[in-house]
């Protein structure tokens, strides 16, 4: 007969599993914000050297044209940030929910793991007083004898 903790096992093994998978996936999306990020602070350094350009240049004098593309330019740049920063905003929605998710696994995974330690506790309860019933029975025995 299978003792309760080895049928248990398996069910704690791959909650184990699970919790382990959403931790990856935690720190996957962790690793996507951060690329993101900095992504984003590229583009803020990108745009500031090119405002210094802009009025370096502007300084020494500039064709309405090259101050028209300057312009133009440094818009696209804004309209690159503003859509960085709703890919950000994603990422942190998306980062939410796998960290929720692996508190989820977690909980489970930790609520499994306390079961099987208190089947585990129980089995060499039993296993205890098993033996000590035949010590008792094995020294009645001897008493009896003599």
């Amino acid at each position: 007969m299978m003792v309760r903790s080895k049928r248990f096992k398996p069910i704690v093994k791959l909650a184990n599993n699970s919790e382990r998978e959403a931790a990856k996936a935690l720190g996957e999306a962790l690793t996507h914000l951060n690329g993101c990020v900095q992504q984003l602070n590229q583009l803020f350094v990108y745009r500031q050297e090119y405002h210094q350009r802009l009025h370096d240049t502007g300084a020494q004098g500039m064709s309405a044209q090259d101050l028209n593309e300057y312009r133009n330019f440094i818009d696209k740049v804004d309209e690159a940030i503003e859509n960085q920063e709703k890919v950000i905003e994603q990422a942190r929605v998306h980062l939410e929910e796998k960290k929720q998710f692996w508190f989820a696994k977690r909980g489970r995974s930790k609520a499994l793991d306390k079961v099987l330690d208190r089947y585990l506790e129980d089995e060499s309860r039993q296993q205890e007083r098993r033996l000590q019933k035949e010590q008792d029975d094995r020294a009645g025995q001897k008493s009896d004898l003599q």
